[in-house]
């Protein structure tokens, strides 16, 4: 009778154990299943808009600097020409102190409209017009025209190299130089008495003799869309216009560059 009793007890304490072990065994119920599920969800949302925001930080980033770039190229290139307008190349042989052609010229657009600029000098052996063309011979003379396509958004310049000057006129068409550039603005100090200091900064002179400092202003753009949320930026003017629905980013730089031959003593 003892024995049967101590069976009959492990017999029961087997059938709790196995019990406990299958409730072990059981998986996840439906609703830890979605809990589960709505915490990676939270995760995976709060880990793509971290991913997200730095990847548009990154994006801004990059293009600011690919703008400050052509900002920089741009100025400087048109700058080194108006440094050079009306330079001189004194010839071995034969008298010649003052520049014969027009040193500078350009052409002011409507509002919205890119301005021209066309700059003429002297040119010396070796040097070579923005297309690139190179002197070969002395007497030659230089002009360069640059304009904006604002279909395109492109910084275009075309060069020649002639024996005499041409007349300034509208810039034709000419080799890109730099692209997403949306506008060129120029305005221009004048010297109405002759001190080599400007007196005012007009749009067009009614006399180019009398220009002695060129301001100049372009509108860089990003080549990327999508980058800035809607906002406002200030223009060439001054103006502060809406962002566009392409949503770039974009930039004016301006720079005041001096005509070393019509003011002595300049850098």
């Amino acid at each position: 009778m003892g024995i049967h009793m101590i069976q009959k007890y492990d017999f029961k304490i087997n059938q709790r154990i196995k019990v406990k072990k299958s409730k072990l065994q059981l998986g996840f119920t439906l609703v830890e299943m979605m809990i589960a599920m709505t915490i990676g969800l939270v995760l995976l949302l709060v880990i793509g808009t971290i991913f997200a925001s730095s990847r548009q930080v990154f994006g801004e980033q990059e293009d600011n600097a690919r703008i400050q770039e052509s900002g920089r190229y741009a100025l400087e290139i048109i700058g080194r020409n108006v440094k050079q307008a009306g330079h001189v190349e004194v010839p071995f042989t034969g008298f010649k102190v003052a520049f014969t052609g027009t040193a500078i010229s350009g052409t002011n657009g409507d509002p919205g409209v890119p301005d021209t600029i066309t700059v003429q000098y002297d040119a010396a052996i070796g040097d070579n017009d923005c297309d690139g063309s190179p002197v070969n011979e002395t007497g030659k003379i230089i002009q360069n025209h640059f304009n904006i396509d604002a279909v395109n958004a492109e910084l275009q310049c075309y060069g020649q190299v002639s024996d005499a000057p041409t007349v300034p006129g509208a810039p034709p068409i000419g080799d890109v130089l730099l692209s997403n550039v949306e506008d060129l603005q120029i305005l221009y100090g004048i010297d109405t008495n002759g001190d080599q200091s400007v007196d005012q900064y007009v749009e067009l002179p009614i006399d180019w003799d009398q220009v002695v400092t060129a301001r100049v202003c372009v509108l860089i753009r990003s080549d990327k869309t999508n980058i800035v949320p809607n906002g406002n930026y200030l223009n060439c003017n001054g103006v502060t216009v809406a962002v566009p629905a392409d949503r770039r980013l974009r930039r004016a730089f301006t720079a005041t560059i001096n005509l070393r031959n019509r003011i002595n003593g300049t850098p």
